[in-house]
């Protein structure tokens, strides 16, 4: 059987969990600043996948991360 795994996206300081339905659920979790966000994630045993950068703010990007499922 094959893997299967969680997703979720940090933008700036906001961590958002996506649903099985496909759908960013309204999860969010705001850690109070982006580096406490990384720590969260990488505790919780969440994997940097993608970097996304936004066209309009060079400065801004979109994380998007994987785990197994347990």
């Amino acid at each position: 059987m094959a893997q299967r795994f969680e997703h979720c996206r940090l933008a700036e300081n906001k961590i958002t969990y996506l649903g099985r339905s496909g759908i960013f659920e309204d999860k969010g979790d705001s850690a109070g600043n982006e580096f406490k966000a990384w720590d969260h994630l990488e505790k919780d045993g969440w994997e940097l996948v993608s970097v996304v950068g936004h066209q309009k703010r060079e400065e801004i990007y979109d994380y998007l991360f994987k785990r197994a499922r347990p």
